[in-house]
């Protein structure tokens, strides 16, 4: 096999690999990267807790060029595991689950 081919398949590996969504179950159904704030609230209810970094203001009192509101809940513990969701301008982009 030759360096480029092998190059290829890696490289198309690591963006498969790296396009996956990730998932969380709820009493609702199943919530994904991609959705947004309301469809979590309906499919997951309340967090248990909430942080919220809002977009930077500049000195004229306007959000500053390219700054996002970031958003992260939190579910759980149940049963020992704590699902963090990260949202960046309401849509989830981000999901880590750990036990404590």
């Amino acid at each position: 096999m030759s360096v480029k081919n092998l190059m290829v398949m890696l490289v198309t590996l690591v963006t498969a690999t790296a396009s996956q969504a990730a998932t969380m179950r709820c009493a609702g159904g199943i919530i994904a990267t991609g959705a947004l704030q309301a469809e979590v609230l309906e499919q997951c209810g309340e967090p248990d807790s909430r942080r919220l970094t809002p977009r930077h203001i500049d000195p004229d009192g306007y959000p500053a060029e390219g700054s996002v509101t970031v958003e992260h809940w939190a579910y759980g513990p149940s049963n020992g595991m704590v699902r963090e969701l990260r949202f960046i301008d309401g849509r989830l982009v981000h999901i880590d689950s750990s036990r404590r």
